[in-house]
């Protein structure tokens, strides 16, 4: 069954600055080309919905309610629950993982 995938306002926001920076520093075809590359890993959870337990990996739950998992997505970390009883996906975080996401996460 295919599940529907939502994202995170905050998700949202960071694909913009994501398409910003890089339109601005290098350019437009390089922004919409990481874009879609963010946006085809993403839609891989449609169909599997199923990444590394990044909860364990971060010593804590994020949500209270769900697991947290990861996939890479070249140098971004794509976080997300699934629900699946209601058969979504949503995409919590965008995450450079070059960042020190592990400290900015557990505050």
């Amino acid at each position: 069954m295919v599940y529907s995938i939502r994202y995170a306002e905050r998700v949202v926001e960071e694909l913009d600055r994501i398409y910003s920076y890089i339109s601005t520093n290098f350019s437009i075809t390089s922004a919409r080309r990481k874009i879609s590359k963010i946006r085809a890993k993403r839609n891989q959870l449609q169909y599997m919905p199923g990444g590394f337990d990044f909860d364990d990996r971060l010593g804590r739950k994020l949500n209270a309610n769900f697991k947290t998992q990861a996939l890479v997505c070249d140098d971004y970390l794509i976080l997300f629950l699934v629900d699946d009883k209601q058969k979504i996906v949503i995409v919590t975080h965008l995450i450079p993982s070059k960042s020190n996401y592990m400290k900015l996460l557990k505050k």
